[in-house]
């Protein structure tokens, strides 16, 4: 396979939240190069726009990964939905391929490595992810609001099912884990202080 063909791409995938979104820049499936969350608490669709073109600016993504938010079963509210629209019509002017994947999707691709709940599937990217392990917010009760931190692993499932989808069209290894491996990950609780011993392992990485 030429050296062509095996470039991964360069993705920047995107979750919206109540006031603002998460987001994620990936070089490829185990090199992340910024993630975080950004704020926007009036005019909030105007103003995440103005925000995600400036990352559009910073990168120079190759691809832009967003929630399908048109699939059964989303639940995404009018204003959400309008702005991931915005996200596509911001895409399509900057000439960068868009994907769109459902919740579903997500859950099917990450299936296969045994991860089928949402916390289970960010589980299973802050270990394949050491980087993020700080980040992973704790399992949440049904009475708990949903950390907003949760959107970064939301938005690295979107890129992790497009690498995923992108490498099996290409006959490349896949990027998640086997069954097995996924299962003991998700099984197991990360602790404050497993964290941040990640954390001192990715930065000697």
């Amino acid at each position: 396979m030429s050296e062509s063909q095996n470039k991964q791409k360069r993705v920047l995938a995107i979750d919206p939240f109540i006031r603002g979104f998460g987001f994620i820049v990936f070089e490829g499936p185990k090199d992340p190069i910024d993630w975080g969350t950004k704020e926007a608490r009036e005019k909030k669709n105007a103003r995440c726009l103005t925000k995600i073109s400036n990352l559009i600016e910073t990168y120079l993504p190759d691809v832009i990964v967003v929630e399908d938010c048109t699939a059964k079963g989303s639940r995404r509210c009018p204003r959400v939905q309008r702005l991931i629209a915005g996200i596509g019509v911001l895409a399509s002017k900057q000439g960068i391929k868009i994907h769109r994947y459902s919740r579903a999707k997500v859950r099917r691709v990450f299936s296969e490595s045994g991860a089928t709940t949402k916390h289970q599937i960010a589980t299973t990217i802050a270990e394949l992810l050491p980087e993020l392990a700080l980040q992973l917010p704790p399992f949440r009760k049904p009475w708990m609001p949903e950390d907003e931190r949760m959107s970064i692993f939301d938005a690295a499932s979107f890129a992790f099912t497009f690498y995923y989808l992108n490498n099996q069209r290409k006959g490349l290894p896949s990027p998640l884990p086997k069954r097995e491996v996924a299962l003991h990950i998700c099984q197991k609780k990360i602790s404050p202080r497993e964290r941040f011993f990640a954390s001192i392992r990715a930065s000697e990485n």
